[in-house]
């Protein structure tokens, strides 16, 4: 059976980190694919530009690689999709490869929020990006739902990708400063040429 990964996120704009972290995870777990799960416009956050456009970054950042792919079940939606819905509409779709489901560790703090949250746990495999403001081994031994099914998480330590973040691109995008080690260039140019992330 195939293994994918689903990463999702704003992407808001895609940057290199999240395409080597992409590519890293398939690596070390042995994926056959990953593929990046965009939130849409009804997605609750400031500064989001449109998921248009968040795709057409993420098709550009991602075009050279085969075992990469870009998913636009989130899109054209007309509310924001919880996560539980989400992963149903990813479990339809992809009925016969076997999932897990990518985070950043900050998010297993917001499912513990969730009224899905038993859910979630129980019936979904994760891959958890460790965070420096978060202890993901700690988060779990302490919430006993997390505990009983620890199976279902792995986490992912000593990455070297997580410096670079969207906000901290947007912000160097504003400022004008050079950001082509942080954006593909390809990306760069579609950004300027649709005038994104200017004040």
């Amino acid at each position: 059976m195939e293994k994918y990964g689903f990463f999702g996120g704003s992407f808001n704009p895609v940057t290199k980190a999240h395409v080597e972290l992409a590519k890293e995870i398939t690596n070390k777990y042995k994926l056959d694919k990953v593929i990046f799960v965009p939130v849409g416009d009804k997605y609750n956050k400031m500064g989001l530009v449109s998921e248009k456009h968040r795709y057409n970054m993420l098709k550009i950042a991602i075009c050279k690689y085969d075992n990469l792919e870009v998913s636009n079940i989130e899109l054209n939606q007309e509310k924001n999709l919880t996560t539980l819905e989400a992963f149903n509409i990813i479990e339809e779709k992809y009925p016969n490869v076997q999932k897990f489901y990518i985070m950043g560790a900050d998010n297993v703090n917001k499912m513990i929020l969730s009224s899905d949250f038993e859910t979630l746990v129980k019936n979904y495999k994760y891959i958890i990006i460790e965070r420096d403001t978060v202890n993901s081994k700690e988060l779990i031994r302490s919430n006993n739902e997390l505990r009983k099914n620890e199976q279902n998480f792995t986490i992912m330590e000593n990455i070297k990708h997580t410096e670079t973040s969207s906000t901290k691109a947007r912000e160097e995008l504003q400022k004008d400063n050079g950001v082509s080690d942080v954006i593909d260039e390809n990306v760069l140019d579609y950004i300027r040429i649709n005038k994104l992330y200017t004040k």
